[in-house]
């Protein structure tokens, strides 16, 4: 009777293990070779095996709601599972742990799919990159913002370098306390009258150690805009009252801190770095083209 038991037991096992391997064989292997930057060899079997664990785990979202792996074993395999199979392997190797992976996975989500997306004014504003670029950058910043002296030129390489996917909105957010924030955001706007919009805005981070009356008209000199017609035109109630409409705008937006920045009216709420950056273009690309 022991002896039965035992061999009752071991077909139970085997039919779990038999279960087992039959669920893994209908799953397949993670097509790597599809996620671009990814190379498993350089990378120990054990460690593979932990991030393909990973992506059975995590799911997905865009046209496919599957778990990542799931939706990389698609013909031909989703976007947003790629993306987020190249994210999920290289926060792995970088050593992060399951609640740091876990909160990228849903600032990814958020980005490209919020809860709901902002509306912005760009009647008459002037736009860096083609007018008609599907991807649309709005940046709301402040001239004495340190961090803002960092974002600011490297949105302009990201949309000068998008190859006319992108286009770039500079709205003004100057903080109350900033010393000369204000009087910079002036300068800002009033240069736009003198068709100097962006080389004047972009100078001014470079100097926003010094933005005395006096600094804000030698810098409009130096692009060639009389000093004189220049302050006159700071001056206009009209440039006070575009600033606080667009101020208005970020406050509406839920603004808390510069620099934030919106791609087609969903804040990125991850560090904007460049490579963040140029896939969020893709991915926008991919979702107004239903290839998410």
């Amino acid at each position: 009777m022991v002896a039965m038991r035992h061999v009752l037991l071991l077909f139970v096992l085997l039919g779990q293990a038999a279960s087992f391997a039959s669920s893994a064989a209908a799953g397949g292997k993670i097509p790597w070779d599809k996620i671009p930057g990814v190379q498993i060899s350089d990378f120990k079997a054990e460690f593979i095996s932990q991030v393909e664990q990973k992506l059975e785990e995590i799911k997905c979202y865009g046209r496919c709601t599957e778990s990542v792996a799931d939706c990389l074993r698609k013909d031909p395999p989703h976007n947003s599972a790629i993306r987020l199979a190249r994210d999920a392997f290289f926060l792995m190797a970088a050593e992060n742990g399951p609640e740091d992976i876990q909160k990228w996975m849903e600032a990814r989500k958020k980005m490209a799919h919020p809860e709901w997306t902002h509306s912005f004014g760009l009647e008459g504003m002037v736009p860096l990159g083609k007018k008609d670029a599907p991807v649309i950058f709005v940046e709301f910043s402040d001239f004495r913002c340190p961090y803002c002296a960092k974002v600011a030129p490297l949105l302009e390489q990201v949309v000068k370098a998008s190859g006319g996917k992108a286009r770039l909105y500079f709205k003004q957010f100057p903080i109350k306390g900033r010393p000369k924030s204000l009087e910079a955001s002036k300068a800002c706007v009033a240069a736009q009258a003198f068709g100097k919009f962006w080389e004047y805005c972009g100078m001014l981070f470079a100097s926003r150690s010094d933005l005395s009356e006096t600094a804000l008209l030698a810098l409009a000199k130096k692009v060639g805009i009389d000093p004189v017609r220049f302050k006159k035109e700071m001056e206009r109630e009209e440039v006070l009252n575009r600033i606080a409409d667009e101020k208005m705008e970020g406050l509406r937006a839920r603004i808390k801190g510069t620099p934030t920045v919106f791609i087609n009216g969903k804040e990125v709420i991850l560090r904007p770095t460049r490579e963040l950056l140029d896939d969020r273009i893709q991915e926008e690309l991919d979702i107004l083209n239903e290839r998410d």
